[in-house]
């Protein structure tokens, strides 16, 4: 692979990355590992006891546990010291997310707020805004919520309706449209809205609740995150004084992607945590449960299915916190001798924006998938509301929406990857080889051989990339009829992502002493096999979209030669599933370096 100095967007695609490139969960210090146990300690004392009058939307309930939330210092979490704030470091606020998942509906209730709802303020607020409304949503006093989506844009959302007109003194902006989907509108004091002013600049600004004009729909009647408001805007001659203008006129796009950008990776770490507790409660249910005289953990079946679970929790919180370090890493390096400005924040959320994307993908479609899994484990008991599974698959449902469509994150991450190899950013040409005929032997299974197999994938991505750019009009690649050849390819660099990161995270704790060291690797082996199965299936769509018969053979031996033979798990499985049911879940402690 291609030597490069450094990390920057789409250079896992190039570059050979080792262990100390990446961050993982492992690495988090004594200071965050106790500020998210205290928030853990939070959700299992404190809300633990109400997820039911949470549920059924008890809003007294809800604000008591919003202030005690304020009283931790969640919302203080990202504001800067000179703010009167934490400024906690990308990784702490990132790992502080990932017990969201445990929050039931209050979840949404201060981590809307606490992220989407807070940050444009962090961020763009004018000394007088802070005052007015930073301060007190710090402290609980009031709770902001996001308003950006409408009716008729969904994903497009630079494409907004909403129109703002300057009022013929110059004192407010009169503002006329409609929002749909807004987190907290029932409960919300401000909000955080977009609209075009003139039409045509597109532009933030802060909302008070009681500001006339503005009417709040009904709660929406939701499939998981019951207990939660979510709810459409009305915006009739809504006035908004100038002085509530948020950033610079026209420039509401800022706002907007470092909000939507940072929001990919905490969703990530949230969906990673939500997929370690669907792990944690089918293996705790297959140990107790007895059939035909035995707990099914017993049975090679509910093995497979724990060790495939607990492989891909493994991986999604490893490609979490990865992606949370490029950025973390990024700006540590840009605020030497300060803390990093606003401008460097921008950068590097667009400079590894791809990566932000791809975990969200991988995340929430894992914890998706897993609290299906933890249902059927369950059997009839999954299906039953009595039993933790049903709700987690229920409020699992929407993080493949949230912060943008799985499908929107996609083709937003294979752009950006497909563009700056197309402007020299990116040297696809310089790091891809030719293809191979032979297939490296199945004994070749180390966590060495893993990761030269994880090299190997990305040949295939580079193979298919170069292809797709020269069978596709680049002009043309990303028209809907060719939507299609994009999804695969994103895939593939999602899946190389996701099994580069699982190795290289057990090759990490590996070097450091972690004990049990099968268990490592096999959770890795796992993983990768997953995600290799995955990249064949991917490139085969791709191959045959572009390819006529005996050009589309050649090219699949040609693919081939980087995939590996099928290989022999059932060992490695029964392995993963009996640490699994011994523990109760992924067994953390065993997974860290040896003290």
């Amino acid at each position: 692979m291609a030597a490069t100095k450094g990390p920057f967007g789409g250079s896992f695609l190039i570059r050979d990355v080792g262990p100390d490139d990446v961050v993982t969960p492992e690495d988090l210090g004594e200071e965050e590992r106790m500020l998210i146990q205290a928030f853990k300690d939070f959700a299992e004392r404190e809300v633990g006891p109400h997820l039911k009058d949470l549920e059924r939307g008890d809003i007294e309930v809800g604000r008591r546990l919003f202030r005690q939330a304020a009283e931790l210092g969640i919302f203080m979490a990202e504001v800067p010291e000179e703010f009167g704030g934490l400024d906690l470091n990308v990784l702490a606020v990132t790992g502080m997310c990932s017990i969201r998942s445990k929050l039931g509906a209050l979840g949404s209730f201060v981590f809307a707020h606490q992220g989407i709802g807070m940050l444009p303020l962090v961020n763009f607020a004018t000394e007088d805004q802070r005052a007015r409304y930073l301060e007190p949503c710090m402290s609980g006093d009031i709770l902001s919520a996001f308003a950006l989506t409408e009716p008729s844009t969904g994903s497009d959302a630079m494409n907004i309706t909403t129109r703002a007109e300057l009022t013929d003194d110059g004192s407010h902006y009169v503002l006329n449209g409609a929002k749909q989907w807004i987190t907290n509108a029932g409960h919300a004091d401000i909000f955080i809205t977009f609209a075009k002013v003139d039409g045509e600049h597109f532009t933030a600004f802060i909302m008070d609740r009681d500001t006339p004009g503005l009417s709040i729909g009904a709660n929406e009647r939701l499939l998981g995150q019951h207990g939660t408001s979510v709810a459409a805007l009305q915006l009739q001659d809504v006035r908004i004084p100038v002085g509530n203008l948020l950033g610079e006129m026209g420039k509401g796009h800022k706002v907007a992607f470092c909000t939507l950008n940072v929001g990919r990776l905490k969703l990530a770490t949230y969906a990673a945590g939500g997929a370690v507790g669907a792990v944690e409660a089918a293996s705790k249910y297959a140990a107790e449960r007895v059939q035909f005289g035995r707990p099914i953990g017993d049975f090679g079946m509910i093995q497979r299915k724990l060790s495939d679970m607990a492989a891909r929790a493994y991986m999604a919180e490893a490609v979490a916190y990865r992606a949370a370090g490029l950025v973390y890493h990024a700006l540590e390096t840009k605020a030497v001798g300060g803390r990093p400005s606003l401008d460097d924040k921008l950068d590097m959320l667009s400079e590894f924006s791809a990566e932000c994307a791809m975990a969200k993908v991988l995340a929430s479609e894992s914890y998706n998938h897993l609290s299906d899994e933890a249902i059927q484990v369950f059997g009839g008991y999954g299906y039953s509301e009595e039993y933790a599974p049903a709700h987690m698959y229920r409020d699992s449902r929407i993080t493949r929406i949230y912060e943008g469509t799985n499908e929107i994150c996609r083709l937003y991450a294979q752009r950006a990857l497909l563009k700056r190899a197309w402007s020299g950013k990116l040297d696809f040409d310089g790091a891809a080889i030719e293809p191979r005929s032979d297939v490296l032997p199945p004994e070749d299974t180390g966590m060495a051989g893993l990761g030269a197999r994880v090299a190997d994938l990305k040949q295939v991505y580079l193979y298919l990339a170069q292809l797709a750019g020269e069978r596709v009009d680049r002009d043309h690649m990303f028209d809907p009829d060719n939507q299609q050849i994009v999804a695969s390819l994103s895939d593939v660099a999602i899946e190389i992502f996701g099994a580069e990161s699982a190795v290289l995270r057990a090759t990490k704790a590996l070097a450091a002493g972690a004990e049990h060291p099968a268990l490592l690797e096999s959770l890795a082996r796992i993983a990768y096999a997953r995600a290799a199965d995955r990249v064949r299936q991917e490139a085969g769509e791709v191959l045959a979209a572009v390819c006529e018969a005996d050009e589309l053979r050649r090219r699949l031996v040609d693919v081939a030669g980087w995939l590996p033979l099928p290989p022999a798990l059932i060992e490695a499985r029964t392995l993963v599933a009996r640490a699994v049911l011994e523990h109760g879940g992924l067994p953390a402690g065993d997974l860290q370096p040896a003290t």
